[in-house]
């Protein structure tokens, strides 16, 4: 039989019979609660609204228009581990297309190491939802474009995150990040003030949602920092709650309902020990303050 293990990572199943893919040296498990696809489903898919994102109404389509000439919709799935929420996402776009015209979907996935990949992969009847011939082709050369259909489209970009934003020119800037790394335990430079401000370097100047499972005050704060407005995320698996970050462009669109943190939150980080950022002197500290205060909104 096949090996359960693959460098750092190791399949686990849970009590409840479906298996996700364990992080040996933290123990850390992506998606450890529910099975990866129902995660991936509700925090990522539908709370993005992706069904509704990539629909075209054939009305709207001008006489001659193909749906393929329409702007693609751009994701970042950054952390693609064993690619369960880059296959909630094809697949939800696969189901659309089948009904009618969409938007093409263009999926950019993020990943420092592919052995939680691969290792999944030699093990499908696992993991069911890599049935699909798009993840062997991402794993083997980092892209893929469907043959079934116009305008479906992945590629990879490995190696450090920070470091292919800061080199990858020409990254298409994002409509929906689906920010999915370790978690600070095990990951903690992905979650700080400058991997936030360095994304929103790449993104703010667009209209773009993030959607995260962190729920951290540190995290949050962090975001809002970097620029971003953030928002209350509906629930997810075991989670009461999830985080949802909006560049200003999409937060003054008028086009999202998710609820932004407001002075209910301001309170909590007041009394917070995770209130700065690390490594701030006192006048930096009163600087950070002031910046969230005024931060616009709050205002």
């Amino acid at each position: 039989s096949r090996s359960l293990k693959l460098g750092a990572y190791e399949v686990h199943t849970a009590p409840a019979g479906f298996s996700s893919i364990r992080h040996r040296a933290s123990g850390e498990i992506m998606h450890a609660c529910t099975p990866p696809m129902e995660e991936a489903r509700a925090l990522y898919v539908d709370q993005s609204r992706l069904a509704d994102r990539v629909r075209l109404d054939p009305a709207a389509l001008p006489g001659s228009a193909e749906p393929g000439a329409a702007t693609p919709l751009v994701i970042w799935d950054v952390g693609l581990g064993a690619a369960a929420n880059a296959m909630a996402a094809l697949l939800c776009w696969e189901a659309q297309a089948t009904a009618g015209p969409v938007r093409p979907l263009h999926l950019v996935s993020f990943e420092n190491d592919l052995d939680s990949l691969r290792l999944a992969l030699r093990h499908k009847s696992r993991f069911p939802y890599l049935r699909h011939s798009a993840p062997d082709a991402i794993a083997m050369r980092g892209t893929w474009k469907s043959r079934q259909f116009d305008g479906l489209q992945w590629e990879l970009h490995t190696g450090d995150f920070q470091e292919t934003l800061r080199t990858a020119a020409t990254l298409p800037p994002p409509d929906l990040i689906f920010y999915d790394m370790f978690s600070c335990r095990s990951q903690e430079e992905v979650w700080t003030l400058e991997a936030f401000q360095s994304l929103f370097a790449a993104c703010g100047h667009h209209p773009a949602e993030l959607f995260t499972y962190s729920t951290s005050t540190a995290v949050r704060t962090a975001l809002l920092g970097a620029g971003f407005h953030v928002a209350h995320g509906q629930s997810s698996g075991v989670k009461t709650e999830t985080t949802i970050a909006l560049t200003p462009l999409r937060a003054r669109s008028g086009l999202f309902t998710h609820p932004l943190l407001g002075p209910a939150w301001l309170e909590k980080w007041h009394r917070s020990h995770a209130k700065y950022p690390p490594g701030l002197d006192p006048a930096g500290r009163a600087a950070f303050e002031q910046l969230i205060l005024q931060h616009p909104q709050f205002q």
